[in-house]
């Protein structure tokens, strides 16, 4: 199992490579074993009875003839050994072990337990990474052909045929029905794998203690197992993995398959600010020498392609810190120091819920099948732990001060680190890392809030108000022309029923000629297209005062309120009460 792990290593073919070369060669006649079983039978169940597979697997992983009958030759000798240890157990010659109960032979039994058990994770945690990427690769292609088929399809049930303008995006049901099945037998085998990863493991912690129990020094005879660290794990002090080198065999994806689409990613690198074409072109060889940066790549920007969403997740995060129904606070340097440790956790939790992203094995989330961490900060740079190098990063960084937010993706190498570290051996970004960064959404407006763009003096006599309303009447009067949300209700009125206060201040502030609009009313959306005002979010608020349109007002967007024209008032405009149409 090992020896065919290796060869497909050094072939950089995966599970899935293998399965398709087997079928192309017509050595199996059409029995073929299916791709789960291929799965099991790597992994190490039942491979001592499947000599003509193993053969057949060599044959196509090795294209040179000599070496793969060198290699052929040895996996057959240790079918062979394999055979003859079930059948032929170890017994020990007479006289030569000393009477002590059967101590002796019970821990050579689970030794060679402890061995068969670790080839076993090992195959079995590279099965479970790699049908995980099978899934993700079937459940983007079938989210992908839904949506292209929901704008494409002319009529329920119906597919659409090419038409001179264009190719047709309708998915037909057998194919999409097709296609749905293809994700349940991959997430199946993704399921199947992973069970048997965590069996293993349960097996050599219960060898390893055995071991224990019986005296022995080291849980570790075959070496096989992750070295034990003694102290603190440290960056490496010379480099590992030259530049331009890419990511270690054993977790690249397969030579043979075509890399993602960079052109999109390629364009929007040379648009960036103050990165010429050249540096664009050096990127995306970049991404091309490193396969799994480019597919997480790609992926995070199938699923967030204008960044709408992780915008609305680092929003999110930070309102729910801040808690401004209960709190009245409104900007990130309100928050305590406790609370501004835990923005990062919160970004990190709502954006694996927003995106759908697994769990990781080993770090934060799955993105694309590969394990991928998340750093976050408020400022310019990312602190990053020893065990983290080699490894895939998303960082984020966002501050409400500036409105600004940006996502990219980094390969953590030790060369790309400042020479300091803190006392946990964490290291920031050189110069030279913050140029290695490819940039998914960079500098986006993070959502408005009113009380972040209103002035210090004017925020201070919203809050001087004595009542909830109050101040929600004084925030229309100050703020007009300008969105506000939710949030800022709940701020002003620390209260749950924000909603509420904004509903009654359109009343109250009609006498004044102040129209409250708010973005879930048709109505409303339809008077600020008419007056001329930005467009009107779901869940957002707007107010203006109006004025009866005067001779003054010529060429002025205008509605009709009971039959009169109605206009923006000028500074200068007296105060005309609204007529009762406007508060229906």
């Amino acid at each position: 199992m090992l020896l065919l792990l290796d060869i497909r290593t050094q072939a950089r073919l995966s599970v899935e490579d293998v399965h398709e070369l087997l079928r192309t060669s017509g050595q199996f006649d059409g029995q073929l074993p299916a791709r789960s079983t291929l799965y099991r039978k790597l992994s190490g169940v039942g491979l001592k009875n499947e000599r003509r597979l193993i053969e057949a697997i060599v044959r196509v992983c090795i294209p040179d003839a000599q070496r793969a009958n060198t290699l052929r030759e040895q996996a057959i000798s240790l079918l062979h050994q394999a055979w003859s240890e079930d059948a032929e157990p170890d017994q020990p010659e007479p006289g030569a072990v000393p009477d002590d109960g059967g101590s002796l032979a019970e821990l050579v039994r689970v030794q060679r337990e402890l061995i068969d058990t670790q080839a076993q994770l090992t195959a079995a945690l590279q099965t479970a990474t790699e049908a995980e990427k099978e899934s993700a690769k079937s459940r983007a292609l079938v989210t992908t052909l839904l949506v292209l088929g929901a704008l494409g399809r002319p009529a329920a049930g119906r597919v659409s045929t090419p038409s001179p303008d264009g190719p047709s995006y309708a998915v037909s049901g057998i194919e999409l029905s097709r296609l749905r099945t293809r994700l349940a037998a991959a997430e199946a085998e993704r399921d199947e794998a992973q069970q048997v990863a965590r069996a293993a493991q349960h097996r050599l912690a219960e060898a390893e203690n055995l071991l224990t129990a019986h005296g022995t020094g080291s849980t570790d005879p075959t070496g096989l197992s992750a070295p034990t660290a003694t102290g603190p794990v440290e960056w490496p002090t010379t480099r590992t993995d030259p530049a331009g080198q890419a990511a270690p065999a054993d977790t690249l994806r397969s030579s043979r398959q075509a890399l993602p689409d960079t052109t999109a990613i390629e364009r929007e690198v040379e648009q960036g600010e103050g990165v010429s074409s050249f540096e664009g072109h050096e990127r995306v060889r970049s991404l091309e020498q490193d396969p799994e940066l480019a597919e997480v790549l790609a992926e995070m920007l199938r699923l967030d392609p204008d960044g709408s969403r992780m915008g609305s997740v680092i929003d999110g995060a930070g309102r729910h810190l801040l808690d401004p129904a209960h709190t009245g606070r409104y900007l990130w340097s309100q928050l305590t120091k406790v609370e501004k440790t835990g923005l990062g956790t919160a970004v990190y939790h709502r954006m694996q819920r927003e995106l759908g992203l697994p769990d990781g094995l080993h770090l934060d989330f799955m993105v694309a099948g590969h394990d991928v961490d998340m750093k976050f900060t408020r400022g310019s740079n990312w602190m990053f732990p020893p065990e983290l190098q080699g490894g895939l990063c998303l960082v984020v960084r966002a501050d409400d001060a500036s409105g600004l937010w940006s996502i990219g993706l980094l390969r953590v190498r030790s060369e790309l680190m400042n020479a300091g570290s803190n006392r946990d051996g964490k290291r920031t970004l050189s110069a030279q890392g913050r140029e290695a960064i490819h940039w998914i959404h960079s500098n986006l407006s993070l959502p408005e809030h009113a009380l972040r763009r209103l002035s210090a003096d004017t925020v201070s006599s919203i809050f001087a108000k004595g009542s909830g309303q109050a101040r929600t009447e004084e925030l229309f009067l100050q703020a007009q022309l300008t969105p506000i949300t939710t949030a800022d209700l709940s701020a002003v009125t620390m209260q749950a029923d924000g909603v509420k206060r904004a509903r009654e201040a359109r009343q109250r502030l009609a006498h004044r000629g102040v129209l409250v609009l708010n973005g879930t009313r048709p109505r409303d959306v339809e008077w600020a297209w008419g007056l001329g005002l930005p467009a009107l979010e779901p869940s957002t608020w707007m107010s203006v005062r109006l004025t009866p349109a005067q001779p003054g007002h010529e060429g002025t967007p205008a509605i009709v309120l009971d039959d009169t024209p109605w206009c923006v008032a000028h500074p200068e405009d007296l105060e005309v009460p609204l007529p009762t149409a406007a508060l229906a």
